[in-house]
């Protein structure tokens, strides 16, 4: 059986309509895509860093219990997850990009915090206020990240944006220091 001539004809426009919209797709990699990228990066590894040595560091320097570690560490999660609809919030309604900025810096500067802290209670209002940034630079990442790649990427975009949450561990899995 062959095919009609016209479905022949629309079958070419078709590849013809396909190969155009290639050539015509909008750049995804632009600069501020790629420094959210790399911020996104930097932001879970430095989590990821931290997470295994927090409970053998309470456990040395402040002699806590391993249920005692377990909840000190909740701390953090529970805080980043009730932060989360209020910077949603915030965001929507104040300049995305600085409060995202404010947030990122606040959360790096507070890493200095498990260093400087000396008593058990600071420990645990450092990590507190760090989940609370966390979960503040999460939202907004995610908010900026959409804002600056082009609508008709969005799926790829955020592909890309995800998969550095996973990529993010494996220099440290990698160099033994796990």
């Amino acid at each position: 059986i062959s095919t009609p001539t016209y479905i022949n004809k629309y079958r070419h426009l078709f590849s013809l309509l396909k190969k155009m919209s290639l050539t015509m797709r909008p750049k995804l990699f632009t600069p501020s895509y790629c420094c959210i990228l790399a911020a996104n990066f930097l932001l879970f590894f430095g989590f990821w860093m931290l997470v295994p040595l927090l409970p053998f560091y309470l456990k040395e320097n402040y002699g806590v219990g391993e249920s005692a570690i377990g909840m000190i560490l909740a701390c953090y999660t529970l805080s980043a997850l009730t932060v989360r609809p209020f910077s949603g919030y915030l965001l929507d309604s104040f300049a995305r990009k600085p409060l995202y900025l404010l947030a990122y810096g606040l959360f790096t500067t507070l890493f200095l915090g498990y260093i400087v802290g000396g008593s058990l209670f600071f420990f645990v209002l450092i990590r507190v206020l760090h989940g609370f940034a966390f979960g503040t630079v999460t939202v907004g990442g995610n908010t900026v990240v959409v804002d600056i790649m082009p609508s008709a990427r969005r799926g790829e975009g955020l592909g890309y944006y995800g998969c550095l949450l996973y990529t993010s561990p494996s220099p440290r899995d990698i160099s033994g220091s796990r």
